[in-house]
């Protein structure tokens, strides 16, 4: 049996990779160049989320976190090896960092209605060349 650990600290809501601006405008206008984002389509590309705090997650992966000082913006690399594409997301798969997704991803499009969390649905994966990006990984709280 897996056992989860959950966290008695509710005031976080995750952690994330995040890009400035103009490495976000970069990761959407390489999507555009690989699928067909409709204009009606969220654009995110903001960030890469490690960790989101639902009180429970592997062990493990809160490990990753824990590492983290709050105080302290580290750099981060991400490479960048595949798009996902379904009805309801589009989104960058990472392959250089583990997160607590089962693929680890960069929500670029989300449909109008759906939620960046449905990226975490995409089955349809595909394959590109490799580019890399930096971000700062950062703990965003709850409000």
């Amino acid at each position: 049996m897996e056992e989860n650990w959950i966290t008695t600290d509710k005031s976080w809501l995750y952690y994330g990779v995040f890009f400035n601006e103009a490495t976000r405008m970069g990761l959407i206008n390489k999507a555009k160049t690989l699928a067909d984002i409709p204009e009606d389509w969220t654009l995110y590309g903001d960030h890469m989320t490690i960790i989101y705090n639902n009180g429970k997650f592997d062990a493990d992966k809160e490990l990753t976190a824990m590492e983290l000082d709050d105080e302290i913006c580290m750099s981060k690399y991400l490479k960048i090896n595949s798009i996902g594409i379904s009805d309801e997301a589009i989104a960058f798969g990472v392959s250089n960092y583990e997160t607590q997704n089962e693929h680890s991803h960069i929500t670029i499009a989300v449909a109008p209605g759906s939620k960046p969390v449905r990226s975490n649905n995409i089955t349809e994966w595909y394959p590109i060349d490799s580019f890399h990006v930096y971000g700062s990984i950062k703990k965003i709280y709850r409000k």
